[in-house]
């Protein structure tokens, strides 16, 4: 078996925790192939059996997307500071390493979205987001106008900082700081959350996981792009349409021990743990 191993040198103690990993499926019998501070290279994507991302959720999402497209299950030690999507962490890296060899593990499918950009009669496949794809207004620009379509039918037009489409692994992600809700996994729906809407009342809407959900820009001189996961940036051109669904494609997550959601919340997000909640 080869496993791919992804670093991202920007954290503390990468370095040394690649080596320990590198060294523990070695020791087992492995080869080992990695890619530095989120540099995809052709490689590891094209031979790896097992992806490990070594970072945050960042590093996660930015190696997901490759695995994506070979349907390679990922797994991520957690360097970060959330941690959402990275099960493991450094102190249990010889136990994680043995249980991975030995095939004690499941697979968690995840859903993901399909982001197409219509313009006139043509259409681009833009790519693929675990957690979402944003259409906001260019940091120098001014408030930008969106119209929102479900199922081509007209939703709203909200006038802010952008139009958040996320899955539900993204609720946990810019949809939650926007005021979105928290969404557990296995209920694959889609959310549509305004950043910053001038419209009184303005709200996420949790839509289908078929649902297909457009979103135009109603000015036309307003400067615009679209960003998925946080990693991809796209300008969008005048009469550009984005255009999301969820795709057929699974993100497939590797799980030794999988976390539970509510507690993983409590701790990652209000701080709290269970002694200080029984205090």
């Amino acid at each position: 078996m080869t496993v791919g191993i992804v670093v991202n040198r920007t954290k503390k103690l990468a370095d040394l925790y690649y080596e320990k990993l590198s060294s523990a499926f070695s020791a087992r019998g492995m080869e080992v192939i990695s890619s530095v501070n989120n540099e995809e290279t052709a490689e590891l994507y094209e031979r790896a059996d097992i992806i490990v991302s070594l970072g945050g959720d960042g590093t996660f999402l930015k190696t997901a997307s490759g695995a994506l497209e070979k349907d390679i299950p990922i797994f991520g030690f957690n360097l970060g500071t959330i941690g959402f999507l990275t099960e493991f962490e450094p102190d249990s890296i010889d136990t994680t390493v043995r249980r991975i060899c030995d095939g004690d593990y499941a697979i968690e499918e995840r859903n993901v979205l399909e982001i197409w950009i219509l313009k006139g009669d043509g259409r681009e496949l833009f790519g693929y987001a675990v957690n979402d794809a944003v259409i906001m207004r260019e940091i120098d620009a001014n408030v930008c106008s969106l119209s929102v379509e479900i199922n081509d039918s007209f939703v709203a037009t909200y006038s802010g900082d952008g139009i958040i489409v996320a899955t539900q692994t993204g609720s946990t992600a810019y949809s939650l700081s926007a005021g979105g809700p928290i969404i557990e996994p296995g209920n694959d729906v889609l959310l549509i959350t305004p950043i910053c809407s001038h419209k009184m009342g303005s709200r996420t809407i949790v839509a289908r996981p078929d649902s297909l959900i457009t979103v135009k820009p109603k000015d036309k001189a307003k400067k615009l792009r679209l960003v998925a996961d946080g990693n991809r940036f796209r300008r969008l051109c005048e009469n550009e349409t984005v255009v999301c669904k969820a795709s057929g494609k699974k993100v497939r997550i590797l799980r030794i021990d999988p976390p539970n959601f509510y507690q993983t919340v409590a701790e990652k997000l209000f701080g709290d743990t269970k002694e200080e909640s029984d205090a």
